[in-house]
């Protein structure tokens, strides 16, 4: 008895000990400077959150911000930039130092666009935050271009050029990591193609020859890219994702090639059928390859009323091939968009949460507090102060 009472009243003070610990880090947690700030779209509102080094969200000053319709994020550690659902502006938000964001500047991109009748895409910069790229499709004849706008100082985006696609449809533009040349995909008639770009000293992107080397099949079968999609990573590799054509409206699920760019562009690849993975998901409809280049994370979103929903994440191991890590995760949501930041954080939003990971080669897990409901959201993207 009396070893046991001896036993207790050595674990108080490390009990204690342990439970200032724990106050002590939270203290430090709260007053720390935020690791990276995160804005996500929904039709009326922005909302803005710090983030902390272990992952949790707190609402920066002033969030929601009321009135504000976007439908597409993008974000220099500056500015915050989005393509309005007026189909008409692109809006700049100066970013304050407390992650707070406020209005400053409007640009109709339709003023530079050959045609009259046209539809506001998204919009990418580039990889030095200095050019900001627009996809304007053109509904008179099923055109499109990539305009290129260079960003002034006070957030103004200056005409630089437009770069006619092959046709519309096409998607977000992708800037390879050497900022020397960007891509966008399309398919037409089950055929996919790749349109390249060369990115010009002052920033504007022009059309540029390239060769895409097809994925090996080792059989007589065709693919195609279901959902124009691409992905790239900080170096010089894109993804895409390729389905097996079978018969007409008959598809496997969505398998994953990998390409690696030469110096003029050109995209080469060791992908073919026996060594792609497949997903679980039966279309793939957003790619992201986390800042670290290993991982890939990949989602479905079946539209409002389907029961498809969902994401994965691969490892990635640049121009090798891709392989399986995760299930699907969350298959009852649909998901929309992905973000990384550099503390090894994955959001991913769905159309009614943003989910924050903890996502490393050895691990995947949720974080404490995940995931955060926001309602009718569309479009996320992170910022690092």
């Amino acid at each position: 008895m009396t070893r046991c009472l001896k036993f207790l009243v050595c674990l108080t003070p490390l009990c204690a000990v342990a439970t200032l610990a724990q106050t002590e880090n939270a203290k430090t947690e709260s007053t720390a400077a935020p690791t990276a700030y995160v804005y996500v779209a929904r039709p009326t509102h922005i909302d803005g959150f710090a983030v902390s080094s272990s992952g949790k969200l707190t609402p920066v000053p002033g969030s929601p911000f009321a009135n504000i319709a976007v439908s597409h994020l993008s974000a220099t550690t500056k500015f915050l930039f989005g393509s309005g659902d007026n189909g008409q502006d692109i809006y700049t938000f100066a970013i304050a130092s407390n992650g707070s964001i406020k209005q400053v500047a409007a640009t109709n991109p339709h003023k530079y666009d050959p045609s009259t009748c046209t539809a506001l895409g998204p919009i990418q910069l580039d990889r030095t935050g200095t050019s900001l790229y627009n996809y304007d499709s053109n509904c008179e004849n099923g055109s499109a271009y990539t305009q290129s706008f260079k960003i002034e100082s006070n957030g103004d985006l200056q005409f630089l050029a437009n770069a006619e696609g092959l046709q519309g449809g096409l998607s977000q533009v992708e800037v390879l990591g050497n900022n020397k040349f960007a891509y966008q995909e399309g398919s037409e008639l089950n055929t996919p193609y790749t349109f390249g770009m060369k990115r010009e000293s002052n920033g504007a992107l022009v059309a540029a020859p390239i060769n895409v080397e097809a994925v090996s099949t080792g059989m007589a079968l065709s693919y195609y890219v279901h959902q124009p999609i691409l992905a790239v990573d900080p170096t010089d590799h894109v993804v895409s994702a390729v389905y097996e054509f079978i018969d007409p409206g008959t598809y496997k699920p969505a398998q994953l090639a990998t390409y690696t760019a030469d110096s003029h562009g050109n995209l080469n690849t060791t992908s073919k059928v026996g060594n792609m993975p497949y997903t679980a998901l039966p279309y793939v409809s957003a790619l992201s390859i986390s800042p670290s280049a290993k991982l890939l994370a990949v989602s479905e979103n079946g539209g409002v009323g389907s029961k498809q929903g969902g994401f994965q994440v691969f490892h990635f191991n640049g121009g090798s091939p891709i392989t399986k890590y995760t299930g699907i995760q969350h298959e009852s949501e649909q998901f929309v968009q992905f973000g990384w930041d550099s503390d090894n954080h994955l959001y991913a939003l769905s159309s009614t949460n943003l989910h924050v990971y903890t996502a490393t080669s050895s691990s995947v897990k949720e974080v404490s507090g995940s995931p955060y409901s926001i309602p009718q959201a569309v479009s996320v993207i992170v910022v690092k102060p």
